[in-house]
């Protein structure tokens, strides 16, 4: 009998996180006992995402490649639940029927992911979860997309696991860590223990806004911005108090040097600007010395960092 010869990938994994008619691109290579390295980075037009595979496939031999795309923030829901009382192999079933009443979209059909929240050794009820739900409208035309560029997803994500990534590699031991991700059109906090995340918020703030050469503009946004960084810090500190927050990380970290220095007069844990560099082995990208630029590819950096299996 004639055997199949199993696909070969190339050491890493490629993200991809399109944020309206643009996808930014990045590949990480994971090795073990090494720190995890930037191999590349690249930016495109997202409006035909099959074409646009096709084009990246050409450019940079996708094919490969394992990839992973990041969905959008209107393409999915985040909803923090406890488990169900049933055996683990049927909590996303029982779940289901639980997020028809939660969610905006038909859940038959659709994408759902849990991620257990880690607790107290000395906790007692049921564990707490992050429902990650997404209707067949996102993921199918993604994967048609992929299918027909000849490059099917290896994997899926959304921007909170993806940043909770990049967290991930500046915890301290035994301590909690906050990301806050200051993005184009809105911003994202990231809270992650152990490795996994405890909770993310969406705050309706942009890097436009916190910089806008408007001071008395600005100040607004900073008051917005920290009040709901603060609320989400005391609910932390309520609701895990076994995950001492060590600090709060913000990229990118030099045009928001000034919002920086606001909060951390608001806070009661240091903030810093997120330094990727020590996390992450950057000197194949010189371009990324720039903190806004590397800012705008955290997402697909972050998607990207996980180990070939």
């Amino acid at each position: 009998m004639l055997s199949l010869r199993k696909k070969v990938f190339s050491p890493g994994w490629v993200g991809l996180a399109p944020l309206g008619d643009r996808v930014h691109v990045a590949h990480v290579v994971c090795a073990e006992g090494q720190r995890p390295a930037l191999r590349w980075v690249c930016e495109a037009a997202w409006t035909d995402p099959a074409q646009a595979l096709r084009t990246l496939r050409r450019s940079r031999s996708l094919q490969r490649q394992r990839t992973v795309a990041v969905l959008q923030r209107t393409q999915y829901q985040l909803l923090s639940m406890e488990a169900p009382e049933v055996p683990r192999e049927e909590w996303r079933d029982a779940l289901r029927w639980k997020l028809k009443d939660m969610v905006d979209f038909e859940v038959d059909g659709a994408g759902i992911e849990l991620l257990e929240v880690p607790g107290s050794p000395a906790q007692r009820r049921a564990p707490a979860l992050i429902a990650v739900a997404a209707p067949h409208s996102a993921l199918g035309p993604l994967a048609e997309a992929g299918t027909d560029a000849g490059l099917p997803w290896q994997a899926i994500d959304v921007p909170e696991t993806a940043l909770r990534n990049i967290a991930a590699l500046a915890e301290e031991p035994g301590r909690g860590q906050a990301l806050l991700h200051v993005g184009s059109d809105h911003s994202t906090l990231v809270i992650t223990w152990q490795g996994e995340l405890l909770l993310a918020r969406h705050i309706d703030v942009s890097l436009a806004q916190l910089t806008d050469a408007d001071e008395s503009a600005r100040q607004q946004h900073y008051e917005r911005a920290s009040l709901e960084l603060q609320r989400t810090l005391d609910n932390v500190e309520r609701q895990f108090s076994q995950a001492s927050l060590a600090r709060v990380l913000v990229a990118p970290g030099a045009p928001l040097a000034e919002f920086i220095r606001y909060v951390s007069d608001l806070v009661y844990v240091p903030v810093a600007a997120l330094d990727l560099a020590a996390l992450i082995d950057l000197s194949a990208v010189p371009e990324l010395a720039d903190a806004t630029a590397q800012a705008a590819y955290l997402p697909a950096i972050g998607a990207a960092l996980r180990s070939s299996p």
